[in-house]
């Protein structure tokens, strides 16, 4: 449905516009299982925001998405897609939602509370939640936040994009898990060193990828 949307808008476009997109996905298997050497892991949820979507063309922006902030909910949406007019061979953005929009308290849609990636207006929103379970029955409970010094956990991504070709950024949950110790349970529920250090791997687990 999200394509075919993204077509119309690209046929309502004058002949001369650019039309192209971004697609956000996630390797995860549709029956949410990831599989290690050591573990059987079943994903229960899986979300973050990125925002502050940016095109460049030759070391120039073009182009800032004005929507801001998407929350992606992997296991609700398998891609997200978002479209731009501007020709570019570049993108940035952040995993995160930036201290402008957290400074302003809760909002809506995206950032509605009810999609339960909000804490407090003073550790503001949840940039990224994973909760899974082991087959050794451990809970796993990732919730990375905190936009403030000495915990902020926004990280900046960039990548080349190809104008010629459908550009994905895909997150790798499986790299990302490399990462995480999962012969202990892991919870983290607040701004802190270790969701700091976390939140580098998130940002190392995503790359760019042309369908």
């Amino acid at each position: 449905m999200k394509l075919l949307l993204f077509v119309i808008l690209c046929i309502s476009l004058p002949v001369s516009s650019f039309c192209q997109a971004i697609q956000f996905k996630s390797k995860i298997n549709q029956d949410h299982f990831i599989f290690t050497s050591a573990d059987t892991i079943e994903i229960k949820v899986l979300k973050f925001y990125i925002a502050n979507l940016q095109f460049w063309r030759k070391g120039k922006l073009v182009q800032t998405d004005k929507k801001g902030a998407y929350l992606i909910d992997v296991l609700k949406d398998a891609t997200t897609i978002i479209p731009y007019k501007k020709s570019s061979d570049s993108l940035s953005f952040i995993l995160g939602v930036d201290s402008l929009i957290q400074k302003k308290g809760a909002m809506g849609a995206g950032l509605d509370p009810s999609n339960g990636m909000y804490w407090t207006w003073q550790s503001g929103y949840i940039h990224f939640k994973l909760e899974a379970i082991t087959n050794g029955a451990r809970n796993l409970q990732l919730h990375i936040g905190g936009y403030s010094a000495p915990y902020n956990t926004i990280q900046a991504i960039g990548f080349p994009i190809n104008r010629l070709k459908n550009n994905c950024i895909q997150f790798d949950l499986l790299a990302f898990l490399k990462h995480i110790d999962l012969s202990n349970t892991k919870k983290i529920m607040s701004p802190c060193a270790e969701a700091v250090l976390i939140s580098t791997n998130i940002a190392q687990s995503f790359s760019i990828c042309h369908d």
